[in-house]
Order: structure tokens, then C-alpha cells, then sequence
């Protein structure tokens, strides 16, 4: 009688079966520590920090440590059916969510705009093309495209949760209003790049609120009223 014995391979340690989300998720951690730790307040300071911390950083563990296409953490034009639609869903959302916001004096009176966008329309236009657009390029690739996409593969559909989390952490310290409204556009922004796969979309979608938004409350400062 023949006895058939099968030869059991080893199971492979979990440091090193999940070292690509590990390292993700380590990265990830680790630049949101440093937000935290050193914060910036002048939009100078935003911009270089935000463009080290949440792209330059990522991008170079992308390419160089995990050694993956960028194409798979969102820079993709994607479906572009999908990332079109859901994004002006999107911004046709958060946009009456901000325009209900800033209707309400109490919660109006908790938000900010940059120094000078309000009092110089060149300043403001300049602000908002070189300063406030790639901004926010840099945030959706960070959590939309660094974080949901890159730990999707194993979290699947919680990455979009955990990215969601993760964005409102940093504006615990703001106004409320801006807490619930970050909240809802990180989850939001997921959802198009989930559904589109490229961080293109939501990206145009949230700059474009954040301009619109913008635009309402320096109406508010020089005229007084929506």
C-alpha cells in the first residue's frame, strides 16, 4: 500500500508576508507624526511641508523601497466615465455642505481665509493656483492614493475608512466645522478614487470646493453677507 506524504511548506512569517502594507502603513504613521510634532501656520510653510511630507516622501517609497508603478497608487487618468461623474457628485455635495456651513454665523465665524486673498484679487488668484491647487493634489495622493490605494489590496474596502480617519486627525484641532467637513470629503474623495482609480478627479473636485468656499467667505468679508 503506497502511502502518499505531502511535503507541507512552511508558513511564511507575517512581518514578511505583509512587509509592503507594513511599510506603508509605517510611512504613513510616520508623516503624520511629524505633522503634528512641527506644525506650520504660514501658507509657505504648508506648501513646502505638505509637498515633502505627503508626496516627495511617498513618491520616493513608491518608486525606490516598495518598487511599484506610481500608476497603481492613483496617478492614472483611470476610469475617467466613473471619475468624472462621481466627482462632480462630489463637489456638487460638498459644495452645498460649505455653502450650509458658512450660512450659519456661529460655525462662519470659526473659519479662516488666508491673509490678503480678500483684499487683492491677484494675491487670491495666485493663492489659489499655485498654493491652494497642488495642495490638495498632495493630500489625495498621500490618503487617497498612498494609504486607501496602497493598503486596499489587503484592507479593501476599510482602507477608505482608515485614510478617512487618518485625514480628520489632523484638523481635531480646528474648528468643528471644518472637522465634520473634512471628514465627509476624505470619505467622500475615497469613494471616487475607489471607484475610478486615480486620484485626478477628486482632486480637481476638492480644490474647486475649496475655491468656491473661498470665494463665499471673502464675499462675507467685504460686502458683509452671502
Amino acid at each position: 500500500m503506497a502511502i502518499n506524504l505531502k511535503k507541507i511548506s512552511p508558513k511564511t512569517p507575517f512581518p514578511k508576508k505583509h512587509r509592503r502594507e507594513i511599510l506603508i502603513g509605517f510611512c504613513a504613521l510616520l508623516v503624520l507624526l511629524v505633522r503634528f510634532i512641527f506644525p506650520a501656520n504660514l501658507s509657505g510653510e504648508v506648501f513646502w511641508m505638505v509637498l515633502a511630507l505627503f508626496f516627495v516622501f511617498p513618491f520616493l517609497i513608491v518608486s525606490f523601497v516598495i518598487k511599484e508603478s506610481p500608476r497603481n497608487f492613483g496617478l492614472q487618468a483611470g476610469n475617467v466615465k466613473q471619475g468624472i461623474i462621481f466627482s462632480v457628485i462630489l463637489l456638487l455635495v460638498l459644495a452645498a455642505a460649505g455653502y450650509f456651513i458658512v450660512s450659519k454665523t456661529p460655525w462662519r465665524n470659526q473659519l479662516l481665509v488666508p491673509s490678503g486673498i480678500a483684499q487683492n484679487f491677484w494675491y487670491f488668484l495666485w493663492f489659489e493656483l499655485i498654493i491652494a491647487l497642488p495642495l490638495h493634489f498632495f493630500w489625495e495622493f498621500f490618503f487617497r492614493g498612498f494609504i486607501q490605494l496602497g493598503l486596499e489590496k489587503k484592507l479593501g474596502i476599510f482602507s477608505l475608512f482608515l485614510q478617512g480617519i487618518l485625514q480628520t486627525a489632523l484638523a481635531l484641532k480646528g474648528p468643528r466645522p471644518m472637522i465634520f467637513l473634512v471628514l465627509g470629503s476624505s470619505l467622500l474623495s475615497g469613494f471616487v478614487v475607489w471607484k475610478s482609480r486615480s486620484i485626478y478627479y477628486s482632486a480637481a473636485a476638492m480644490w474647486l470646493v475649496s475655491l468656491g468656499l473661498d470665494i463665499i467667505l471673502i464675499r462675507y468679508i467685504n460686502f458683509g453677507g452671502l
